[in-house]
């Protein structure tokens, strides 16, 4: 339930306010969250550099991807190392780049508050 709750972009303790001040998951605008729920007032901005673990989240979302893509590119019939497949990596980590970013830090909002199930 946590995961519906973090793609609608949702506060992690009451569901209903979001964390980012818009909902569009792949927005290449700079992405703008709120310091705290509008419902419930959870805070958000926990510390200076709260954030920045979050940075080993989108690492891990993006090699999950560039393994996704790979493993796609050769059932495709691409040769095993090739520029294409490298290529065709950095396209996809570019192109899902906003998507890693708001993701990531709602995976670790998620993971460093107490998620309540409604």
């Amino acid at each position: 339930m946590a995961l519906y709750h973090m793609i609608h972009n949702r506060c992690p303790k009451c569901h209903q306010g979001q964390v980012f001040k818009t909902n569009n998951l792949f927005s290449f605008r700079p992405t703008k969250m709120e310091d705290a729920c509008p419902h419930c007032h959870q805070n958000f901005v926990k510390e200076p550099g709260f954030y920045w673990g979050a940075m080993y989240v989108s690492y891990a979302l993006a090699t999950a991807e560039m393994a996704l893509a790979y493993v796609t590119a050769l059932l495709l019939g691409a040769s095993p190392f090739d520029f294409v497949n490298l290529g065709i990596c950095i396209a996809v980590v570019i192109f899902l780049f906003p998507f890693n970013f708001r993701m990531a830090r709602l995976i670790w909002l998620y993971l460093f508050t107490g998620v309540v199930e409604s």
